[in-house]
């Protein structure tokens, strides 16, 4: 299997690393994975996309990227600021933008905040970032807080790296050749022991979530041609009138199930890699952009 060349950008957001399927004079794509995940998480995909060039970040936290400072906290509006300062340091003017769970959310938001930067969206299991109802404000505040004041505990330490797959599988239900890539580029030695390299800060509570309504008007913002996968059975993660209600607020989107797991992407990339190919190579037109909204 073909896993990609390390990467390393020198960002004005902080050193972002990740991995390469280069090719040069093809359509260019940014990955992002999801939550906990990494680069890695794009291995079984990237090669089969083999007319396309390929960038699958680490995002700041993960992987081999930088954390982000102590006295900051992983707010899900940041990571905006990163993939546009990622594209500048790759000098990519725009791209298209494939994202897996969190990594969708992220690429959804940014398309929609910087229409002129994105050609054309893949959006894996992922529909928008997660909500809160008005109500819990408070009560979400008032736990980040706390856990905050808590700081992060002891790193867990594993006696093997297969330790640490038997772990991740166990949280996620992700297949075993699935967490062992994922594992080995989340994984760092110390001593006789294995820890997480990803920062500890990444499972703190987030300080505030957008409502429903702010997905939506995010969404219906989105102007480039779109295409999603939604896996089934489907997450408990959102409704299934959040759902549908998220598909009919993207204005040119092409909506397709499949069935399988959350990482569909690393299980079977086969059966979503030429479909996914065709629709980034038949949107590989740039966007207008429009300096003074973006």
């Amino acid at each position: 299997m073909d896993e990609g060349n390390d990467i390393r950008l020198e960002t004005r957001q902080g050193r972002l690393a990740g991995l390469g399927w280069r090719r040069e004079g093809a359509p260019r794509v940014l990955a992002l994975h999801g939550w906990l995940d990494n680069a890695a998480s794009f291995v079984p995909l990237a090669p089969l996309l083999e007319h396309l060039d390929l960038v699958a970040l680490d995002l700041p936290g993960h992987g081999h990227s930088e954390h982000r400072h102590t006295s900051t906290r992983y707010h899900f509006i940041d990571y905006l600021f990163n993939i546009d300062a990622a594209l500048d340091a790759l000098g990519w003017a725009d791209c298209h933008l494939i994202g897996h769970s969190m990594g969708a959310s992220i690429a959804a938001t940014y398309a929609a905040g910087a229409p002129g930067r994105v050609r054309s969206l893949v959006l894996l299991d992922g529909l928008g970032p997660l909500t809160d109802s008005p109500d819990s404000t408070a009560d979400r505040l008032r736990r980040s807080l706390q856990k905050n004041r808590q700081g992060s505990s002891e790193p867990r330490r594993f006696e093997s790296l297969g330790d640490m797959v038997a772990a991740r599988r166990k949280a996620s239900g992700l297949a075993e050749a699935a967490a062992r890539l994922i594992c080995q580029r989340s994984a760092r030695q110390q001593g006789q022991h294995f820890v997480w390299r990803s920062d500890p800060a990444l499972n703190w509570v987030s300080a505030l979530r957008m409502t429903e309504e702010q997905v939506l008007d995010l969404l219906q913002h989105i102007v480039c041609p779109t295409l999603t996968y939604q896996a089934t059975p489907e997450t408990n993660w959102f409704s299934r009138a959040q759902v549908e209600a998220r598909k009919s607020a993207i204005a040119h989107g092409e909506h397709l199930a499949i069935e399988g797991h959350h990482h569909f992407h690393m299980d079977a990339p086969a059966a979503i890699a030429e479909t996914v190919q065709s629709f980034i190579s038949r949107n590989d037109r740039p966007r207008k952009r429009n300096t003074r909204h973006e």
